[in-house]
């Protein structure tokens, strides 16, 4: 039984409930979810929800993850993620007395990566019936892209394939920018295919309205709401007026922190534009209030400063004023580690080494990554695919110059990454 939808946010998630409905009174095996651009955040509340109390159905959602660089490499790759998923699950399901735990076939060594997967699902899907009725969905969500790869290629592979008639896979796709429109229309026949209008600028307002309409904290909401809209339509003027209204705000209630968000906004949106000496004057100008900030305890206001040195850093590097960006990304990183905001610090440390490279100071960037490797151990397992660590691993990688500096780095990453990272590398 699917919750009531009382508040904006849920009334969307009851939105993609009935459209997943309707996908499950089909017979198609692909469900593909066209949402405009930067609605598609709302697709991973509606999975939350289906893993609850509060699901929809009795059908059984993973989500995965996994990066695609190289779809040959996809498949090796997610048949590892979803078998330690499973795994992780089997210890929670022992508790319960409950077993869905496939052991892998050692005769399957000799097939082909697709063949594996659809084995292993075929299994798995069998040991899921036992309790039961519902499908098991595969939501293909790749942290990241490959700029010249999509899912295409991946679903083609296993829409050729006889899989399991329980097995339902879901996508989602961009209104404006589709990649997936060709391979639905190859296989229309099992393909579902349906843009999801979630009106987010209206969910947005709404949320922002939420309590008493003269309070400053509702009036900043709603300026906020509408500065936010104004980023997505890159609309540069009407990005300009809402920022002013939430500075005005944060000024008469000294919400000083709260006006160098505003800011960081602003200066992007002068950034989107090429407008680079105006967004430099706006990340400086956080710098130094939230700096003031910082020295006097204020913990939020250093990691606002994190982010102004990498915009700016961007910026200047952009602008090939290298010893600047190198300068402000150094500050960055210095900060991110002190604040322990590990997935920051991260990126700082890309940034830095990419920056050094690109000043042909080859040393200082080898010492960047090698720094950027220490800090990723402090990552939980959760956070390592969004710090991107196997892409910029394969860059490291691709930057040395010796096949013995290579092996030794190879030793390096295969500790940091598992052994099957190299296979993304040779493919890509």
């Amino acid at each position: 039984m699917s919750f009531i939808a009382t508040s904006p946010l849920s009334q969307r998630i009851a939105v993609l409930e009935r459209h997943w409905q309707a996908f499950r009174r089909r017979p198609q095996t692909l469900c593909r979810w066209v949402f405009a651009p930067s609605e598609d955040w709302l697709l991973l509340l509606f999975l939350q929800e289906q893993a609850g109390i509060n699901a929809v159905s009795n059908d059984i959602f993973i989500t995965l993850r996994t990066p695609l660089q190289s779809w040959q490499t996809y498949f090796e790759q997610v048949f590892i993620e979803l078998t330690e998923l499973v795994q992780h699950d089997q210890t929670l399901l022992n508790q319960h007395g409950l077993s869905v735990d496939v052991s892998v076939d050692s005769n399957w060594v000799g097939l082909d990566a697709v063949s594996r997967l659809v084995k292993y699902l075929y299994l798995f899907i069998r040991k899921l019936s036992a309790y039961t009725d519902g499908a098991l969905v595969l939501c293909l969500l790749p942290d990241s892209i490959n700029s010249d790869t999509t899912l295409e290629p991946v679903l083609t592979a296993l829409l050729q394939r006889n899989l399991p008639p329980d097995l339902r896979l879901l996508v989602s796709d961009t209104v404006g920018v589709e990649r997936l429109a060709r391979v639905c229309n190859r296989f229309r026949t099992n393909c579902y295919s349906t843009t999801v209008d979630m009106q987010l600028q209206k969910v947005t307002r709404q949320l922002a309205a939420l309590g008493p309409p003269t309070s400053p904290d509702v009036k900043f909401r709603q300026w906020h709401a509408e500065l936010t809209n104004a980023l997505y339509q890159r609309n540069l003027q009407d990005v300009q007026y809402f920022a002013n209204n939430c500075l005005l705000i944060c000024s008469q209630e000294n919400w000083t922190t709260l006006g160098g968000s505003v800011q960081l906004s602003v200066a992007y949106a002068y950034t989107d534009h090429h407008r680079f000496e105006e967004a430099l004057t706006c990340y400086n100008q956080v710098i130094e209030q939230m700096e003031q900030l910082y020295q006097d305890g204020d913990v939020a206001s250093g990691q606002l400063s994190i982010m102004a040195w990498l915009g700016a850093g961007g910026i200047y590097n952009k602008l090939r004023q290298r010893p600047r960006a190198i300068d402000y990304y150094q500050r960055a990183s210095d900060r991110a580690e002190a604040l322990q905001d590990w997935l920051l610090a991260i990126e700082s440390c890309r940034r830095l080494s990419i920056a050094h490279a690109e000043a042909g100071n080859t040393k200082a960037s080898e010492a960047c990554y090698q720094r950027l490797f220490n800090l990723a151990s402090n990552l939980p397992p959760t956070q390592r695919s969004a710090a991107r660590l196997t892409e910029i691993g394969t860059l490291y990688w691709q930057q040395l110059a010796t096949a013995a500096r290579r092996h030794k780095a190879d030793e390096q990453l295969v500790q940091l990454l598992g052994p099957n990272w190299r296979r993304t590398s040779d493919n890509r």
